[in-house]
């Protein structure tokens, strides 16, 4: 019979981490194949999952250039929520001339006290453990693989560790602008989000009126502020490494240049329209569109609380004249706070 290893979860998203462990199992323990399947739905997570075509769509993306590897559908035909219990007799019941292994880590183990019918589902399948975090496994029920680590997580990736996506996720998790909204709850208080939300929407607003790309305004929006709570200390350590020329201009507005480094480095994202106008959305030095854009947004935002009415009807009209008032009214209320940036 074909030894089929199952690996389930959310895969939101599937990062290296998952294809390492994979591969390792899949080795180790002698399997023909490691068969990934994402829920349509878990009982034991709280927050929100991404739809299940789009978890579907990042894995096979990763899986492709693996023969071996393959991507199973099942929960999406089941009944929700997703019981383990109810998958592995629906495989059974499809695949009968297939061995099937259920792949876990060690922290999956100790919520077994949770999972509906553990120990039926234990007397149904072979379970293969994961060395995760050095729980301690004594049912000899259960198959141990050798120790594997890798640091990667999918809670990281949300909060903008892309580097730990494959490079073909990783370009579909920009291009479709999955969990920017998780990085902005991560890197913005709870002010600063809401700021971040309804400057983004102005953005969009401004680019549908003046043809520019959604995307990209979302994008700049979305991010320009990623900096901005990161801290004037590190701040500073980021300007002195890639900006040092910077050094002297207000310690406020770093954010708006160490965004870009961050942004490549963490996202792997380098659309030069937008980089730009994050780096010009405190000074306004931009020419683009779209920096012209994020400029007016940023200080017009309809968050800020004060009639913005006369502002954005101006840049709606024409984006320069708008750019030119805002400018003007920004460079007044500096001098009159006596700020220098």
């Amino acid at each position: 019979m074909k030894k089929v290893g199952c690996l389930g979860g959310t895969f939101d998203p599937i990062h290296n981490g998952h294809l390492e462990l994979a591969k390792t199992v899949r080795k180790q323990c002698g399997l023909d194949e490691i068969w990934f399947l994402p829920t349509k739905d878990t009982p034991l997570k709280s927050r929100t999952i991404s739809p299940f075509s789009t978890r579907k769509k990042m894995i096979n993306l990763a899986i492709k250039p693996y023969r071996k590897f393959k991507c199973c559908e099942i929960e999406n035909k089941l009944p929700t929520p997703s019981y383990t219990i109810q998958t592995v007799k629906e495989l059974q019941k499809k695949y009968p001339n297939i061995e099937f292994y259920w792949i876990v880590g060690d922290d999956q183990v100790a919520q077994f006290d949770k999972w509906k019918n553990i120990d039926e589902l234990l007397s149904l399948v072979q379970f293969i453990v994961v060395p995760r975090q050095q729980f301690k496994i004594q049912d000899k029920r259960l198959w141990v693989c050798p120790t594997f680590h890798h640091e990667a997580s999918s809670t990281a990736i949300r909060e903008g560790s892309f580097y730990y996506l494959p490079s073909s996720v990783r370009k579909y998790v920009l291009e479709n602008e999955l969990y920017l909204e998780s990085i902005v709850e991560k890197h913005c208080s709870e002010k600063r989000r809401q700021h971040v939300l309804s400057m983004t929407e102005l953005c969009v607003k401004l680019a549908i009126k003046h043809n520019v790309s959604v995307h990209e305004a979302t994008m700049a929006g979305m991010l320009h502020d990623v900096c901005k709570e990161m801290g004037i200390d590190q701040n500073k350590k980021w300007i002195s490494l890639f900006y040092p020329s910077l050094l002297g201009v207000a310690p406020a507005i770093y954010h708006s240049f160490t965004a870009i480094p961050w942004i490549k480095q963490n996202l792997g994202y380098t659309n030069h329209r937008v980089l730009n106008a994050i780096f010009n959305h405190t000074l306004g030095l931009g020419k683009s569109k779209l920096s012209k854009i994020v400029y007016i947004a940023d200080k017009i935002d309809p968050n800020r609380g004060y009639d913005i009415s006369k502002q954005l009807a101006c840049a709606m009209n024409d984006l320069d004249e708008g750019m030119e008032l805002i400018k003007r009214e920004q460079q007044e209320y500096l001098k009159k706070e006596g700020v220098h940036v």
